[in-house]
C-alpha cells in the first residue's frame, strides 16, 4: 500500500450505531438512556430503528482520524495497519481506553500488540466488530466485543 498523507479533519462528535436485533449500522443524531435517534436527511422516522430504544444499540464514536481512503476511523472499526515498506504488520479493533483518556488499536493476529492510535499511522479500514465479527477471531486473548 502506497503511504499518502491523509489531510486530518477538524475533530466533531459523531457517533454511529449498531442496532443488533436488525443487524444495522447507522448514523446517530443523538442518544439518551433510552433512546438512540438515527441521523437522516428528512428528520422523519425512515426506519424500523428510529428511534431504536438504547438497550438494543452498541454505539461508536468517530476517533477524529480518517483512514488511507478517507474513511471516518471509529471505535469498534477493525483496520489494517501498514509499515513503512507498506507491508501489513496485521489487523486490530479501535477501542476507547476510559482510564487512559485516548483510542487504542488492539492487536487481533498473532506477534501484534496494543498501541495508541495516531495519525501518522498508515491505516487501513476492513471492516468493523459488528458486522465482521470472523476478523476477531484470530486470537481469543482479542475477541471482539459480545453482542449484547
Amino acid at each position: 500500500m502506497q503511504f499518502k498523507h491523509i489531510h486530518q479533519p477538524e475533530f466533531t462528535l459523531e457517533f454511529r450505531a449498531f442496532h443488533r436485533s436488525t443487524l444495522t449500522l447507522f448514523p446517530v443524531y443523538g442518544f439518551n438512556a433510552s433512546f438512540v435517534f438515527e441521523d437522516t436527511l428528512d428528520g422523519v422516522e425512515t426506519s424500523e430503528t428510529n428511534p431504536a430504544r438504547r438497550e438494543d444499540c452498541e454505539i461508536d464514536q468517530w476517533t477524529g482520524l480518517l483512514d488511507q481512503e478517507e474513511k471516518k476511523i471509529f471505535s469498534n472499526d477493525i483496520v489494517e495497519i501498514f509499515n513503512n515498506a507498506g507491508e501489513s504488520v496485521g489487523l486490530f479493533i479501535v477501542r476507547f481506553i476510559n482510564l487512559q483518556g485516548r483510542y487504542v488499536l488492539d492487536g487481533l493476529t498473532p506477534n501484534t500488540h496494543s498501541s495508541r492510535l495516531t495519525l501518522y499511522q498508515k491505516i487501513r479500514i476492513v471492516g468493523n466488530a459488528h458486522k465482521n465479527p470472523e476478523l476477531c477471531r484470530h486470537e481469543e486473548r482479542h475477541a471482539c466485543p459480545p453482542a449484547r
